[in-house]
């Protein structure tokens, strides 16, 4: 038991390094390639992706959920598992083939993509990544070290490709190599290292009957997930140009990896609270569920104030003066983040837990749909800023709609203390903010300081005011320093 207690530990480590490894990666990237390619290539690469992603998305066929999960059933039966896995890869190659022939025929079809032709082909190849990755065997057999080690190998490969290939405007079809290379490339030492657990081959018993259903469902709340979160940069292809693309993508990109980093604290949590609700434990539940929305609030809610005041700042070190225009999106993005990241909280610490996938999907379609009406109503005035709006407005139902359900399910407790306390602690990193903005002219020096009186002042308000989650953090941090 002990064993597979620390099995389960070190598994844990290797997947939450290689999560970090894939935002590390694009920090490191990006603000290379947005200052060597400028804003218009830069939305060139993004605009194409965006449009390949849906053919991705169709390749994968949400197979991969499925696999993991069903797989895990017969991963004792090499005969079995050997199976099973034929039957998903033959599926894939079935969904894949229909990709590739689809984005072909909507290529030749829309003028728009002509233009673009080069940069679709070098960003397809992810498609065929999807099919000879077979990632989801990797995460049946629990083989994390493999998968981490590939990645990082990958990921530096990548990086050296970058700094070798691309140095001027023009290289914008390089770059998108080697983020193609450094997200799906890795696959193609899967297939031929998954041989020493099983066998894959074509095979005729797919046993459609029993796995297409499942598959399907799974599909359609990917489908609406993707088309929620890339319908912004696609329209604004369409309805703008590349400029404003790229504008947009370069205050996206911070967000999502603000969205990946707070979610982590969530995330962790999510197999103890399916847990305590499989085994009768309400109680325990209620309390971990609590605790962790205290934690969860007082991270969110100064970060989302930090990067609404040091937007410009940010959008200066991440890609230059020329994004500058970005900075306004990112505003709108940050007050976006409060309501994703609620939402992120009752998904995975309530909905899940509870299986309550239905509820999930429903309120994704209902955001997905209002995100593309008002995208088509409001980037073509308002440009990336109409973008980012609808992304705030999307979030904002999302946030309100699972709300309704989670309230009957779980009530959260906060003193109003907790709430001052929070609040006052944000007042205080607008304050800072706004006279370092008066006293310090130099860029560098006004970032630094307004980041460490900001911290200091806002753990300070928590502290001051008795917020009882700061307390219980330093009261645990100075028992362990006493041990």
């Amino acid at each position: 038991m002990k064993k597979r207690e620390k099995s389960i530990g070190v598994n844990a480590l290797l997947n939450g390094l290689k999560t970090i490894l894939s935002v590390i990666f694009p920090l490191i990237t990006y603000p290379y390639a947005a200052r060597v390619l400028q804003v218009e290539n830069m939305g060139k690469v993004d605009f194409s992706n965006s449009v390949v992603s849906y053919f991705v998305l169709i390749a994968g066929l949400g197979i991969a959920t499925y696999a993991i999960r069903e797989g895990a059933r017969v991963r004792d039966s090499r005969e079995k598992l050997e199976a099973f896995s034929s039957e998903m890869f033959t599926i894939n190659l079935i969904s894949v083939v229909i990709s590739i022939i689809a984005l072909v025929i909507v290529v030749i079809v829309v003028p728009k993509f002509h233009s673009y032709i080069p940069l679709i082909a070098v960003q397809s190849l992810a498609i065929f990544g999807n099919l000879v990755g077979v990632t989801w065997l990797y995460s049946i057999v629990e083989d994390y070290a493999y998968i981490t080690v590939r990645s990082l190998v990958v990921h530096i490969i990548a990086l050296i490709l970058l700094f070798l290939f691309v140095h001027n405007e023009s290289d914008y079809v390089f770059y998108a190599a080697t983020t193609v290379i450094a997200n799906a490339g890795a696959n193609v030492f899967n297939f031929f290292h998954a041989k020493k657990y099983v066998k894959i081959h074509l095979t005729r018993n797919l046993n459609l009957k029993k796995h297409l259903k499942p598959i399907m469902i799974i599909f359609a709340s990917t489908v609406t997930t993707t088309i929620y979160v890339n319908s912004d940069k696609t329209i604004l292809g369409f309805l703008s140009d590349e400029f404003h693309v790229g504008l947009y993508s370069t205050s996206v990109n911070v967000y999502t990896v603000l969205k990946s980093c707070i979610a982590a604290v969530i995330l962790v949590a999510l197999p103890r609270l399916s847990n305590y609700l499989a085994t009768n434990q309400r109680k325990e539940y209620e309390k971990t569920a609590t605790d962790i929305f205290k934690m969860f609030m007082m991270i969110l809610l100064p970060v989302m104030v930090g990067i609404f005041v040091t937007s410009d700042a940010v959008i200066e070190i991440i890609a230059g003066s020329s994004y500058a225009e970005a900075a306004t999106s990112l505003k709108i993005l940050s007050i976006s983040l409060a309501f994703s990241m609620v939402a992120t909280y009752y998904t995975n610490a309530v909905l899940l837990p509870m299986k309550q996938e239905t509820i999930i999907l429903k309120g994704t379609i209902m955001s997905a749909v209002l995100n593309i009406a008002l995208n088509f109503a409001l980037i073509g005035t308002f440009k990336q800023n109409g973008a980012a709006f609808t992304t705030l407005l999307a979030e904002l139902l999302m946030c309100v709609y699972q709300y309704f359900y989670v309230r009957k399910a779980l009530r959260i407790k906060v003193s109003l203390r907790y709430a001052i306390s929070l609040i006052s602690g944000c007042v205080g990193i607008i304050v800072v903010s706004s006279v370092c903005d008066v006293f310090l002219t130099s860029f560098i020096l006004n970032l630094i300081i307004k980041i460490l009186l900001s911290i200091v002042v806002y753990f300070m308000a928590l502290l001051v005011l008795k917020n009882d989650t700061a307390l219980s953090m330093v009261d645990g941090f100075l028992k362990k320093r006493r041990k």
